[in-house]
Parts: C-alpha cells; sequence; structure tokens
C-alpha cells in the first residue's frame, strides 16, 4: 500500500547547533529519492549555491545511496530514481513497522557506487528537475548495514555526475523543504 508524504515547503530560520529550524510552511506532496545528504555539508550554505560534491556517504564501503526497504540491489536503486521515486515503500530498519519517513527515522544505506546504464540514465533524467533528498546527520555500521538518521530534507537539482573515479555528484542547493504526515 503506498503511504504519501506530506511536504510542506519551508524557509530556513537558522542553523544553531547543527539542528535545522524550519518555519512556516504551506502542503503540498513530496517524493524522496535515495541520496543520503550530510547536514555537514549543508552548513552555511544559502539556497542556490551550487555545492560540487555533496559528499554524501562516510561509512565504509557505503557511497551514500540508500535503499527504502533494504534491498541493496542495483535494480532496486534505479527504481528509486527513476520518475517520481517510490520511497513509499520505506520500511524503518530498527523498527519494521513505520513506513513513513520522518525527522529521528533512520534509513538504511545500500553499498557501493552504483555505475550502471540504469543508474546513469535515472541520475540523467533527474538533472532536468529539482528532488528532494533526507538530510542525515549521523551515520552508524557499515555496507549494506550501514543506517543513516534523518534530521530534514532538501530540495536540489543534479548539476553533475562522476560515477565511479571521482565518485561525486554536484548538485544546485535548492533549499529545505519539511516531509512528514500532516499534523507532524
Amino acid at each position: 500500500m503506498k503511504h504519501n508524504l506530506v511536504c510542506r515547503y519551508a524557509f530556513l530560520s537558522s542553523m544553531f547547533a547543527g539542528a535545522l529550524m524550519l518555519v512556516n510552511v504551506a502542503s503540498a506532496q513530496c517524493e524522496l529519492y535515495p541520496i543520503a545528504l550530510s547536514v555537514q555539508t549543508l552548513a552555511n550554505v544559502a539556497p542556490g549555491t551550487e555545492i560540487n560534491d555533496i559528499l554524501n556517504g562516510t561509512q565504509p564501503g557505503n557511497f551514500g545511496w540508500l535503499t527504502w526497504a533494504g534491498s541493496p540491489s542495483e535494480p532496486t536503486l534505479v527504481d528509486s530514481l527513476t520518475g517520481s521515486g517510490n520511497s513509499y515503500t520505506y520500511v524503518n530498519p530498527l523498527d519494521g513497522y513505520n513506513e513513513s519517513i520522518l525527522v529521528g527515522d533512520w534509513i538504511q544505506g545500500k553499498p557501493g557506487v552504483s555505475n550502471s546504464s540504469g543508474v546513469r540514465n535515472a541520475l540523467n533524467a533527474l538533472e532536468t528537475g529539482v528532488i528532494t533528498v533526507p538530510i542525515w546527520d549521523v551515520s552508524i555500521k557499515q555496507g549494506n548495514n550501514s543506517l543513516y538518521r534523518v534530521v530534514g530534507f532538501a530540495q536540489v537539482q543534479i548539476t553533475s555526475y562522476k560515477l565511479p573515479g571521482q565518485n561525486r555528484i554536484s548538485v544546485l542547493f535548492i533549499g529545505y523543504t519539511s516531509c512528514g504526515q500532516e499534523g507532524t
């Protein structure tokens, strides 16, 4: 069953001690894409700034790809990067019941740098629009067991990528947004 996420567009009010403060938001639907974005990468970055390398993963063996339901397969990653994504398939790796991605939830990482033609085609298609990705502050474990704790959400536009070799994704930072069920 598809679980819709509700996004409320927000403006960054302040960044104090690594915490994101979001204010006055208007409701809209949002889908997430499986690219981990570190809160440290966004520190003191103004909307409209291009980030040459979003430095997405930190754990050994993990580039920063995410998997909503725990599958490390490349076809699953391609599905999650295609169209409006499939973040509605999310299952919290710590409780198995939570199916909505909210601040404080953990998302499982997908190990390795995936560079198939399917991944490249999906990234090429995403360069034409704005996508929403989770922002994380803490990562634990390694490889397919890596977990990222969600502290917020950002809207970005992919401007370029180099997989493998440089292992980087560059984005235009559009701004912060808030995703979650109505009333949260």
